[in-house]
């Protein structure tokens, strides 16, 4: 037995109880994103936002966005996470500083709805940021990232746009 209360570690001979202490994390491996169609989802990731195809299995495609690794995972009860044209919760995808204008054009030509422009004044991530939805209804954020911002800083100065709810599509169907 490996000493800890969880059943999950019944007959787990790889780990051991220690006594507790702080878990230090040194990364994110990867992150889901729920979905609910594959092959849709697998397109826009890679001719929308430009990532990579890696591999995938009958419920999972598993991208990468240079470095890093993120899943698009087919649960068959996904929802958004957010409301009709609202991005509060996103995943942010970084390009180059030089490529951010040549990726705004490209959302664009391939018909993605722009949602929400920030650019300088950031309190958190500095740079110019656009926010848009996948096709299921997933904030996706691109920023030409240029550090961390001064979070004490006074509140957010740069300029930012957000398209009039007249003209978002209904994410209902």
């Amino acid at each position: 037995m490996s000493g800890f209360k969880s059943e999950a570690f019944e007959g787990a001979d790889t780990v051991k109880y220690e006594e507790p202490r702080r878990v230090s994390t040194t990364g994110i491996l990867h992150f889901t994103i729920g979905v609910t169609d594959l092959e849709v989802s697998r397109k826009f990731y890679e001719e929308v936002v430009g990532c990579t195809y890696w591999r995938q299995n009958d419920t999972t495609v598993f991208m990468r966005a240079g470095e890093h690794y993120f899943v698009l995972s087919k649960t068959g009860y996904h929802q958004s996470p957010n409301k009709p044209g609202d991005t509060l919760i996103h995943h942010a995808f970084t390009v180059d500083g030089a490529d951010f204008n040549a990726a705004i054009s490209h959302l664009e030509d391939k018909g993605v709805d722009i949602l929400l422009y920030e650019d300088t004044g950031h309190r958190s991530f500095s740079g110019r940021h656009v926010y848009f939805h996948d096709p299921d209804g997933n904030g996706v954020e691109i920023i030409d990232f240029e550090g961390v911002g001064d979070t004490h800083a006074k509140a957010y100065q740069g300029r930012k746009r957000r398209l009039p709810k007249s003209h978002l599509p209904s994410l209902e169907t």
